[in-house]
């Protein structure tokens, strides 16, 4: 494919929604819309070719795959907005993915088992469930009727730092009409008064039957309910019944086998809000925990062919939605609390922990799975996952692959293999992180085992590219040590980037979002092979004219800019003309804001005319 072909697609930023039934399936940090990537796929190759993707995430890269021999209507508007010049027709893809979550989800996504077997057997399964332990979730209503949990808000228990008295947490911080949320603690018993971060929480000894020994954990107590009867949604205090099912589920033994997992904690560990989580089923409350080891025992009985798609639906649900880790917030001009899962890249738990109803979550999740099989099931492509790393792709023959789309490990951003054990432990499948590509203090890996790792796949990548093939990069870090990395990584591998744009995604993940210094954006950059692996770069540049030059272009694009999306650019700029990155984010930032002639509207930045 010639370069002039395709230079449309790179000529302005490209969008990445965050919704669909694809997307929707699976939550899994910094994926893309297949949709998009479908899109890239059909406009660099032709029907027949072969793609690789070398780190192929929750298989996204695949599902494009058959979205360019099936396209759905939006993947249709997609092309057409972006005057992509598509060719729609089946391929074949090897999808290379060294988490065993990731390719756990990628096998069952892009090959997905027959969609009406799929629907009669969850919808079996949650009915089985139901009737053996529903009764855990079911709860008196304000009337006195009947009705079922949809979640609860769980509250830390604080410890007076003075005289000891314990309070909870939802008592002294929150606060409605209007709804707010306080961060000065007032101990009722001494008077005592200091910012409530700094309050002691209050632990209790425990008898862990998983473990069969006492423990020591952090207190936490039910605060608030939230049920329905029949249709109707309604929501309350804790009733000393609550208290009694919870006492009643506190003796139930449990009859399905329980994960005894030791967490090798690593750069996600917090001595705060994880004290007494020393094993996996420490993030569920007693009554979930239940659940999803019932769930994940029943689907045995389903018919063989299903039973990954089942764990795969239960899974969905299991970290980001059944754990201690769920989550509420704040909204503006909202009257009660927004329920959300957990946050995205980390393993935080709130001072107030939310407890969902696993069975109703799944409910709603089934559809979703259904619609995204059956988009699926009519494709001519073949998609195969590999669980193991793309450092040695020996499946592929040399100069075969007309086409690699991938977005690669951000260095520390986030540390897959600890953030996917939760779900893990349940395949019996954890990730080998020898060959993790990573920076990470806990695995010992600085920003040299990371290039030397990356370098190997690009290595791999320019074996397998055909002459005239490509390769299409989706890169993100504010660190110029990183992006240093990656340059070495290709220019080793004899590639070059030929193109450049940027790929708009809605959300970024919460290290991303949470950092002091973030990027908005991710550079998309497009490989060919170069002549040779000595092409010299250069790092003598001008910042301050490269900002005003990167302005200029952005308004003739009619592209508004923020500060960090601007940084995203000057990336661009660096990489296309083989300069050597050596300005991190928050040096860009500092510039930035001490040029003249820089006008800021909101977000945007703009130079005078």
């Amino acid at each position: 494919m010639k370069t002039i072909d395709i230079k449309n697609i790179y000529e302005k930023a490209f969008p990445s929604k965050r919704s669909g039934n694809l997307y929707n399936a699976f939550s899994y940090p910094t994926k893309i819309s297949p949709e998009v990537i479908a899109v890239f796929i059909a406009s660099h190759t032709e029907p027949g070719d072969v793609i690789v993707d070398t780190f192929g995430g929750s298989g996204t890269t695949g599902l494009a795959t058959h979205l360019s021999s099936n396209p759905t209507p939006e993947v249709l508007e997609i092309a057409n907005e972006m005057g992509a010049p598509v060719k729609w027709g089946p391929r074949k893809a090897y999808i290379y993915e060294l988490s065993s979550l990731g390719s756990f989800v990628g096998k069952n996504m892009c090959n997905p088992p027959n969609p009406e077997l799929f629907l009669e057997e969850a919808t079996k399964l949650l009915k089985t469930i139901e009737n053996k332990l529903g009764w855990m979730y079911k709860i008196e209503d304000p009337d006195g009727n009947q009705g079922f949990l949809r979640h609860a808000i769980w509250s830390e228990v604080l410890s007076c730092n003075n005289c000891g008295t314990e309070s909870s947490y939802w008592d002294n911080a929150v606060n409605f009409e209007p709804l707010s949320m306080s961060d000065t603690f007032i101990c009722t018993n001494c008077q005592y008064s200091t910012n409530i971060n700094n309050v002691k929480r209050a632990t209790e000894e425990y008898f862990d039957k998983v473990l069969n020994k006492s423990i020591l954990r952090k207190k936490r107590v039910i605060k608030r309910v939230y049920g329905q009867t029949g249709k109707k949604k309604w929501r309350r205090d804790v009733l000393e019944s609550d208290n009694l099912l919870l006492h009643e589920v506190e003796k139930n033994h449990f009859s399905s086998p329980i994960p005894l997992e030791e967490i090798m904690w690593g750069d996600l560990y917090r001595s705060g809000y994880h004290f007494g989580i020393s094993h996996a089923h420490h993030f569920y409350t007693k009554r979930n925990l239940h659940i999803i080891s019932e769930l994940m025992n029943e689907i045995k009985n389903a018919p063989k062919e299903v039973q990954s798609a089942l764990k795969l639906l239960v899974l969905s649900y299991n970290s980001s939605h059944s754990t201690l880790m769920t989550r509420v917030v704040l909204k503006k001009n909202q009257s009660d609390f927004v329920l959300t899962g957990s946050q995205s890249g980390v393993l935080y738990i709130s001072n107030l922990p939310v407890e969902k109803n696993i069975i109703v979550g799944l409910e709603r999740k089934i559809n979703t799975f259904f619609k995204a099989f059956s988009t699926i099931s009519n494709s001519g492509s073949t998609v195969k996952v590999l669980n193991k790393s793309s450092t040695n792709m020996k499946e592929v023959q040399s100069k075969s692959v007309r086409y690699v789309f991938t977005d690669p490990p951000f260095g520390d951003y986030i540390p897959y293999s600890e953030l996917n054990f939760l779900n893990e432990i349940w395949l019996e499948n954890k990730t080998n992180i020898k060959e993790e590509i990573i920076i990470s203090s806990s695995q010992r890996k600085g920003v040299i085992e990371y290039e030397e790792l990356m370098t190997k796949v690009f290595s791999e990548i320019s074996r397998v590219m055909m002459d005239g093939g490509n390769a299409t990069v989706v890169f993100h870090s504010a660190k110029a040590e990183v992006w240093r990395a990656l340059q070495n990584a290709y220019k080793n591998a004899e590639l070059k980037v030929v193109l450049s744009s940027v790929l708009d995604k809605l959300q970024g993940s919460f290290k991303q979002v949470s950092s002091n210094i973030t990027v908005k954006g991710d550079p998309l950059l497009l490989l060919e092979k170069s002549d040779s692996k000595s092409h010299i770069f250069t790092n003598n540049i001008d910042i301050k004219e490269i900002i005003f030059e990167l302005l200029i272009e952005t308004e003739k694009r009619k592209e508004q800019v923020s500060a960090e999306r601007l940084y995203s650019r000057f990336i661009n700029y660096c990489l296309e003309r083989e300069i050597i990155v050596t300005t991190n984010a928050s040096d860009f930032y500092n510039q930035l804001s001490s040029l003249s002639g820089i006008v800021r509207e909101g977000d945007y930045v703009g130079y005078k005319k």
